[in-house]
């Protein structure tokens, strides 16, 4: 195996990131009185981990503050909505399968938020061991810094030619091209196959954008 994959987790292996923004959404909604428009919603919280959601609508609201007790609500909300709504993307088995590649995680989320995520997802053991996971708390900097990617392709010995990043945003694109990586944008989760977002990850210079994992296997 000369190739790793890197996957991202939210919206490539599991239809989640759907669940955590509109988490997002609602605790802003009752708790602040904010409702976000669709571009807003796509430039503050999609694939991004929950600090950057944070941080940027703090810039984008000056007068907002989300204090523990906020983040409380959003931890609280995610917990739950991936426990009894949370699913694998249809056919990514089949691309873990490919025995021509290794593969690792490197999710934004955090070691622990990751790890009851995969209490549901304990099959892709089959394909990789908890060390195969790197998360947002192992770097200094999270997506759109490259850190993320270039520790997990140094912790598994690949150089960052011989990786490709299979994401779903166009942090995770940006994060692979300064990282030296192909990339492979998968836009077959909830919202995400429209033209002008494919638009937008072809112009971060991903390899293909893909609606489905049929089409990602036929291209790695």
């Amino acid at each position: 195996m000369n190739k790793l994959i890197i996957w991202d987790f939210d919206g490539v292996i599991a239809d989640s990131e759907k669940l955590w923004v509109s988490v997002w959404l609602e605790t802003l909604k009752k708790e602040k009185n904010i409702t976000l428009s669709e571009d807003e919603k796509l430039n503050l919280l999609v694939g991004i981990a929950d600090k950057s959601r944070k941080a940027n609508l703090e810039r984008y609201f000056p007068d907002l503050i989300l204090d523990e007790d906020f983040m409380q609500k959003i931890d609280e909300g995610e917990v739950y909505k991936g426990m009894h709504f949370m699913q694998p993307i249809e056919g990514v088995e089949d691309v873990m399968s490919d025995n021509r590649f290794e593969h690792c995680i490197a999710t934004g989320a955090t070691k622990e938020q990751h790890s009851w995520k995969m209490t549901q997802f304990k099959w892709i053991e089959k394909y990789m061991s908890p060390e195969d996971y790197f998360t947002v708390d192992m770097v200094n900097h999270g997506k759109p810094a490259p850190d993320l990617f270039l520790l997990a392709a140094k912790t598994k010995g690949y150089r960052p030619q011989d990786c490709i990043v299979i994401g779903d945003s166009l942090n995770d694109f940006k994060a692979a091209n300064d990282a030296g990586m192909k990339s492979i944008a998968f836009v077959g989760a909830e919202g995400n196959d429209t033209p002008e977002y494919r638009k937008k990850c072809y112009d971060t210079g991903v390899i293909a954008v893909c609606s489905t994992m049929k089409e990602v296997k036929l291209t790695i």
